[in-house]
This record gives C-alpha cells, structure tokens and sequence, in this order.
C-alpha cells in the first residue's frame, strides 16, 4: 500500500531527520543526499506544505546525532576501518590523507566549515575521532557547523520556492513546471556523470605511494 501525500508530508521531518543521521554516521553519506532533502523540506515550509519548526529541529538534531555517532565509531575503530576489504576500504583509504590535511587546519575550518561541503561533511567526523581533538572541543565547532548548514540549505529551499513563485506569475504554471523540469534534470544528469567518475576512480586500484606522515593533533 503506498502512503498517501499526507502521510509522506507528516513523515517528512523524521525523514529528514534519518537522513541527516545517515549522512555523517556511516558511508552511506555517499549516497544520502541530506542538504538537497533539507533544501526540499525547506521549499515545502516555505510553500506552507510543512511546518518550519519540525524541518529545522529534525534536520539540525539529525546532524548533530550523526556527527556524535560518526565521531565516536572513528574514535574506536579507525584501525578496523583501515583494513575494510573492497571499495569501501579503497575510498576509506583515500580520503585518509585528505582528512588529516583537513585536521591540521584549525578547527573552525576544520569542523565548522567543513560541514558545508557534502563529501567533506561525510568523513569528517569519523576523521575527527581518528585525530587528537576532544569530543567537547568537536562538538563546539560542530554546532556552529550544523548551524551554518541549516541556515545554507534551508536558504537554498526558499529562493527555490521565491523562484517558483516568480516564474510561475510571469510565466504561468506549465512554462514554470517545464523549466523547472529541464533544471533538475540537467542537475541529475551532471551529478550522475560525477558519480560514475567517481566510481571509476574508486575501483581503479591503489597505487603504492611514500606512506603519509603521522596523524596531526589537535588539542
């Protein structure tokens, strides 16, 4: 039986909520897409289809849990996470070197800004386990991230629904439909040429290099 609009309505902020959980807690942030589902959430509010108060509270808590999660499953097991076999250890293993650059910077680059960039955003919590960084200085820093994250996507959503409103006044609805049509379409179809390079890196072998140098601390 498939559930009526209403019901994916009412349901929308806790499935934002499990997305943003999702997101940042394990390597299915790879394929969630937690900021464009809260930019949708937000264009709903905005269009008066959701209340604003359940989006933002379960987008924001869902990022704060899933950050938390994703910072202590790398606190514990980054030596287990090192020696996953297969395409999960080879991207595992490649964003090794980047997310200790990242943690040398300081943590307000670090956490706070880079919650904005949606790969950055998936490792980064487990890279900060892995790191020196205490859970309550992470956790600073994450909730002026989280913050900022919201703020940006939940903005995103309503110039969307600004720009629909626009559109569909000087236009009309179906020119409106159209063109909105062609712009998430062309969107779908760049994001889905990147994410077959993407995979076509990701199972391209390692190739040996000079071992990276120690993870940096930071206090």
């Amino acid at each position: 039986m498939t559930p009526s609009p209403e019901v994916l309505l009412a349901l929308g902020p806790l499935l934002l909520f499990a997305m943003a959980v999702a997101e940042t807690s394990m390597p299915a942030g790879l394929l969630v897409p937690a900021g464009v589902s809260l930019s949708l959430g937000a264009f709903l509010a905005h269009e008066g289809l959701l209340p604003w108060a359940p989006v933002l509270v379960g987008a924001g808590s869902g990022a704060l849990v899933g950050d938390s999660l994703g910072y202590w499953l790398g606190r514990s097991g980054s030596a287990r996470f090192a020696r996953v076999p297969g395409l999960a250890g080879r991207l595992l293993s490649r964003a090794r070197g980047a997310a200790r650059s990242l943690l040398r910077r300081p943590p307000l680059v670090s956490v706070t800004m880079a919650r904005l960039a949606s790969f950055v955003r998936t490792l980064m919590p487990a890279a900060a386990g892995m790191s020196g960084m205490t859970y309550p200085h992470f956790l600073v820093f994450d909730v002026a991230g989280v913050l900022l994250w919201v703020g940006l996507y939940a903005g995103i959503g309503v110039a969307a629904g600004e720009s629909w409103r626009i559109a569909s006044g000087l236009l009309g609805t179906g020119w409106a439909v159209a063109i909105f049509g062609a712009l998430v379409g062309s969107w779908w179809l760049a994001r889905r040429r990147k994410r077959s390079e993407d995979a076509e890196i990701l199972l391209t072998p390692l190739v040996p290099t000079e071992e990276s140098p120690p993870e940096g601390e930071l206090g």
